[in-house]
């Protein structure tokens, strides 16, 4: 058998090739993609090291805890959105998955295009300032935890009146994983009539 040695050579100069060869907007728009994609598997690989060893984890068999499942990263799934903010900030109250009420600080109301579709989802405020979305799309409940997944995004992400909401990084409530939490259900107005393929899947144990 003939050694293919030369296509781990050519490879990497065709790559680096096709990179000078675009025009300086589309050399910075991948490199944001890689950035963003890399900063996605370090915070896969931490929360799967939160989960096995954390002392608030909600996984009860940690010893045989290998990770959890993931749509591939997709760099057109993190959308730019108007957000319109609340007045004044107030709290409201939200339903958990156990029957009580919780209140939370209402921040505001995003609005955006995804594919052919305008959605918009109601933003709460965590006491740190950061943002929470807990939204609930097509993909639940086959492939997506049925009660809804969350989004936590930087309060530093937000400029004028735009944001970007990064759906690769949606996650899967601690409830999904131990009756023992409870969690808060996604609003109606939360309850997306799209699919979003990003972010945490969730496996039922049997």
């Amino acid at each position: 058998m003939k050694s293919k040695s030369w296509l781990f050579i050519l490879i990497p100069i065709l790559v680096i090739i096709i990179y000078v060869s675009l025009p300086s907007n589309e050399k910075t728009k991948a490199s944001s993609i890689a950035i963003d994609s890399s900063k996605w598997v370090q915070w896969k690989n931490d929360k799967n090291e939160t989960l096995k060893t954390g002392e608030e984890s909600p996984i009860e068999d940690k010893k045989n805890f290998t990770g959890l499942t993931y749509y591939p990263y997709n760099p057109f799934l993190a959308l730019e959105m108007q957000m319109l903010k609340s007045e004044k900030s107030k709290l409201i109250k939200i339903k958990m998955n156990d029957g009580t009420e919780e209140d939370l600080i209402l921040f505001g109301q995003l609005k955006g295009k995804f594919e052919n579709s305008e959605i918009s989802l109601t933003v709460f405020q965590h006491e740190n300032g950061d943002l929470f979305i807990p939204f609930k799309d097509k993909t639940a409940p086959t492939e997506t935890y049925g009660g809804g997944r969350y989004l936590d995004i930087p309060i530093s992400s937000l400029h004028d009146s735009g944001i970007l909401i990064d759906f690769n990084f949606a996650y899967n409530p601690f409830c999904a994983y131990n009756p023992n939490y409870a969690c808060p259900v996604p609003p109606k107005e939360n309850q997306l009539q799209v699919r979003i393929d990003a972010g945490e899947k969730f496996i039922p144990h049997e």
